[in-house]
Order: structure tokens, then sequence, then C-alpha cells
């Protein structure tokens, strides 16, 4: 009974298996994924999705759900204590790593499959995209969606993960400039 049992699984296996294309790719988890596969295992189970009211921990703006056109530049983030933290954009998810001296993991959406990926891991696009927070980044699993973004956005081009650091330390070195000259005038004018 047992072997007859074996068979049948073994014989339902192949049989599952032979449906289907046979092509596989490897992704960066080497995680065999299927192409006709149409969602991936999630790169961490720990990772959530942002509540219907989520606001960005840094900027306190409203976080977009996947569904919606801006869900695509959401960001997330794990801190050391496995706390999921949620940004609207993913340069205020390093602005935040800034203020707070703190090293988070990080996650962003991939702008095609909206699924999370590793912000190390994605390919970073740069253009006229319009984001939440007017970083202007998109995110991309594959490079070769990356390259597909920019044939079809003139003037977006692939960046490193550094480029979007180093824009989103600029804002937050504007921003702290113009509430320190608000606070000057502010106290100019109780002076007087």
């Amino acid at each position: 009974m047992n072997y007859q049992l074996g068979g049948a699984v073994v014989i339902a296996g192949l049989l599952l298996a032979g449906c289907g294309e046979n092509t596989t790719s490897v992704n960066s988890e080497n995680t065999t994924i299927s192409e006709n596969q149409t969602t991936a295992a999630p790169v961490d189970n720990r990772l959530k999705e942002p509540a219907k009211d989520e606001k960005c921990a840094f900027c306190n703006m409203k976080v977009y759900q996947k569904n919606n056109k801006l869900g695509a530049f959401t960001a997330q983030a794990i801190d050391d204590k496995g706390k999921n933290l949620f940004f609207d954009d993913a340069g205020c998810m390093l602005n935040y790593e800034r203020e707070h001296n703190v090293t988070l993991e990080k996650f962003v959406r991939d702008y095609d499959s909206k699924e999370w990926i590793h912000l190390e891991d994605a390919a970073v696009v740069a253009g006229d995209i319009k984001t939440p927070m007017n970083y202007g980044f998109a995110y991309f699993a594959q490079k070769a969606d990356a390259q597909k973004f920019i044939d079809k956005h003139e003037g977006s081009k692939l960046v490193a993960v550094e480029d979007i650091d180093d824009k989103a330390h600029e804002k937050m070195k504007m921003k702290m400039n113009m509430q320190s000259e608000q606070m000057d005038d502010s106290t100019e004018s109780h002076g007087h």
C-alpha cells in the first residue's frame, strides 16, 4: 500500500511538473522561479503591507498601498528590534536612518510587480518620475526591466543607491536650513 501511495505521489508530481513551460531562472536569493510564475516567493517573511492610514515614519505624509499608482514608491524597513517602518519614498527611509543614527534593513517595491525587493539588490532608475516626495527614483528587481523603463522614458538612467542617499541628504539639509531661517526670523521679530 505504501508503495502504491508513493508511486501515485511521484506520478502526480511528474504530471504537475510537466504543466506549463520548463524555463526557470534563479533570483538573488537563489530561489528558482519559473518564467510563467506570476508571483515570486516573498523576499523576507517579516515584510508587511502598510495600513490604509499609514504615515511615513520620517515625514508623516501618507504612505500609499500597493494598489495605488504611487504605491510603487513605498519603502519599508525593519529596525534592529524587528519593527516594520513604512516610508512614502525611499529617500525618507535613508533620512530616517541618518536622523536616528540607525542601520535598517531596507526594502523598496519593484516598479512593475509592486513586490518587495532589497534596496541593495534593486536596479535604481533616476529620471523625471513623479514620486510622493519628488525624489524621482524607480526600482526594479531585474536590470532588463529597468532598461525597458529607461528606453520608454527619455532622460532616465541607471544610478546607484548612493545617488538616492545624496539627494535625500541634500533635501534634509535644505529643510533644516529653512527651519533655521524661520527660527531666526521668529527670534528677530520677537526681539523688536
